[in-house]
């Protein structure tokens, strides 16, 4: 559909009797900056496709994050979230402590209603963990294509 070669458009357009060489060449001349917008029009239509056939969705998040930082294995992947219910030392009321038995500490994002939804596992032997420009990229590319209120969290593996 946007196929445009415009040596030909050219040697059509041109009337018969000015088709020398050296009009050709001008004319190619000047349709070089009408060709590098073509070709930036061309990368930006490719772009904006792109972002289009990306969702949201748990296998085009992983695929979007593949194809970006882990083209050649493929070993990122989304899992959902974990919900562990917290537990109270103590009630303010009870002034009184409790005791737990034995009990593990886990991130904030972890505990009940709190924590986040989905789970970003990624290798500890791809870049972003080592590059903050690249972190911020993968952060940046799943806050783009999430749905709005999700939040998750990265694993190093």
């Amino acid at each position: 559909m946007f196929a445009l070669d415009y040596r030909r458009l050219i040697k059509m357009l041109l009337p018969a009797a000015l088709r020398k060489e050296q009009m050709v060449l001008w004319l190619h001349a000047l349709l070089v900056p009408v060709m590098r917008l073509y070709l930036e029009f061309l990368r930006y239509r490719h772009w904006v496709n792109y972002r289009m056939e990306h969702t949201g969705q748990v296998v085009y998040l992983e695929k979007m994050l593949n194809e970006r930082f882990d083209a050649a294995s493929k070993r990122i992947f989304i899992d959902d979230g974990t919900k562990y219910d917290t537990v109270n030392i103590f009630l303010t009321a009870e002034k009184k402590s409790k005791y737990l038995g034995k009990i593990y500490l886990y991130d904030h994002l972890a505990y009940g209603e709190t924590g986040a939804d989905f789970q970003v596992h990624i290798p500890e032997d791809i870049t972003i963990w080592t590059d903050s420009g690249l972190m911020a990229e993968c952060r940046s590319l799943l806050n783009y294509y999430k749905l709005a209120g999700k939040r998750y969290k990265l694993i190093k593996e």
